[in-house]
């Protein structure tokens, strides 16, 4: 079996759990550090704060949420902005 995990200090703690009770049959990948130059969804939310909501100031949360939706929506139907912030990214589609 082979076991995919993060770096979270709880999983490598169960992971030395693990090893301890010779479970010669587990096979573990950690995943890379997290490296938010490599996140498309970064780039999401960089461009729904600085852009979409730069020097927006809501009247409540209602309104917050509503402008936030808004600018994931609009960038959910724009497929060159998407690409792009995987291209940002390094990564191919």
């Amino acid at each position: 079996m082979i076991l995919i995990v993060d770096r979270y200090s709880v999983h490598r703690s169960a992971i030395r759990e693990l090893r301890k009770a010779n479970t010669s049959w587990l096979r573990v990948e950690w995943l890379p550090p997290y490296a938010p130059d490599l996140d498309p969804v970064e780039a999401v939310w960089s461009h729904t704060k600085c852009i979409d909501l730069a020097d927006f100031l809501p009247n409540d949360l209602d309104e917050l949420e509503a402008a936030i939706n808004d600018s994931l929506t609009t960038q959910a139907a724009n497929p060159s902005l998407k690409r792009s912030y995987f291209d940002f990214a390094g990564l191919t589609i």
